[in-house]
């Protein structure tokens, strides 16, 4: 038991925690930087473990349940910052009253909201270069580690361990660079070149769907560069994700990637516990990675998400006056209603991916 809770539910639990203590950072070094008192910064939801308060009265806490974090300001609602209290509120002192965020200014609030996101970005960045030029860039290499019997791949000739050299004579490096000529509808047909048994051997693969059914191997290769190369890469490769997320998001909107795709909780911490087994670079990796998905998401302007408090601020900003409570009330429930179908859904992903309803019952006596 120990040792399942030392590989696998650890790591999950470092890895998430940084990335949401960077988030909620984000949005407390704002808060602070424009006077607004913060009550509570907590990592995890539910009763609290251990934690201190600090000089200026904010109760830094570390929660029993490890599934995200919250920044509490003065006068809040919630934990969200969506509203605020008017009971609380209206017993403040005018000075107390002006340390709340709901007292600030549209351009103040919505610098506190964008905060969070934007101290993932930093922090992505600041890892790769870090990462890129001490270790390596991580490069997940061309070579089929699996192959779906019934996909098109296994149907023209792709097999397990072929390394893909070329596609209609483009050079391939590593396995991303396959995405744009399958999913991209720019070819009707792919030539494609494969090392196999350290033979060349050309491949002509007709697309009739935009996938080929096939997985990389679970290895990853680096390359080392100097720290301006890494700075370079560290920016290009960061907005690439970005772009990545957005059409992955986009895709799965309009029905050109299935919903089962998505993974919830369990596929992060299966994730995380396979990257701490590959190593230190392999986890840090992933924590930016993770790190850059959390800031992008953050950003769609669905309300309870920061891109949805930026947006209605915005609309209050234009407008000249505030959006009625009750009006916010609905569209904040409707965006927390958004946001937990999806976590339900991938949840269910993930019970189905990893058979845990098959397991139960194997536990159970016949």
């Amino acid at each position: 038991m120990f040792t399942w809770v030392l590989e696998n539910l650890l790591p999950f639990i470092i890895l998430l925690s940084v990335i949401v203590f960077v988030h909620e950072w984000g949005h407390f070094w704002f808060a602070r930087r424009n006077n607004v008192k913060v009550e509570d910064f907590a990592i995890g939801f539910g009763p609290e473990l251990f934690g201190f308060t600090d000089k200026h009265g904010t109760r830094w806490a570390f929660r029993l349940i490890p599934l995200g974090g919250y920044v509490k300001m003065l006068g809040d609602a919630d934990a969200t910052s969506a509203t605020a209290d008017a009971s609380i509120i209206n017993k403040l002192s005018d000075a107390e009253k002006s340390q709340t965020l709901h007292a600030k200014t549209p351009w103040q609030r919505i610098q506190i909201a964008a905060g969070g996101p934007l101290a993932n970005f930093v922090f992505a960045i600041v890892g790769m270069i870090a990462l890129f030029a001490i270790y390596g860039k991580p490069l997940i290499p061309p070579v089929v580690g699996f192959v779906d019997p019934l996909g098109i791949g296994a149907k023209h000739g792709l097999k397990e361990n072929d390394r893909i050299i070329s596609i209609n004579n483009e050079a391939i490096h590593k396995f991303e660079e396959i995405l744009p000529f399958v999913r991209g509808g720019k070819y009707n047909e792919l030539m494609v070149k494969v090392e196999r048994d350290k033979q060349q051997i050309d491949l002509k693969i007709p697309l009739t769907a935009n996938v080929l059914g096939i997985k990389p191997i679970q290895s990853t290769e680096y390359e080392k560069m100097p720290i301006h190369a890494a700075a370079q890469e560290s920016f290009l490769t960061f907005w690439s994700m970005c772009k990545s997320i957005v059409i992955g998001i986009s895709e799965l909107v309009t029905g050109k990637r299935k919903g089962n795709e998505l993974g919830g909780i369990l596929a992060i911490g299966d994730m995380a516990s396979q990257s701490a087994k590959i190593g230190l670079a392999s986890m840090v990796w992933f924590m930016i990675l993770m790190s850059i998905n959390l800031g992008v998401l953050n950003l769609f302007p669905i309300p309870v998400l920061d891109g949805g408090q930026i947006l209605m601020t915005a609309i209050e900003w234009v407008i000249r006056r505030p959006i009625p409570e009750k009006v916010q009330k609905v569209i904040f429930g409707s965006g927390f209603a958004m946001v937990a179908c999806l976590m339900l859904y991938s949840t269910w992903n993930d019970l189905m991916r990893y058979q845990v309803f098959q397991t139960i019952h194997g536990w159970l006596p016949l």
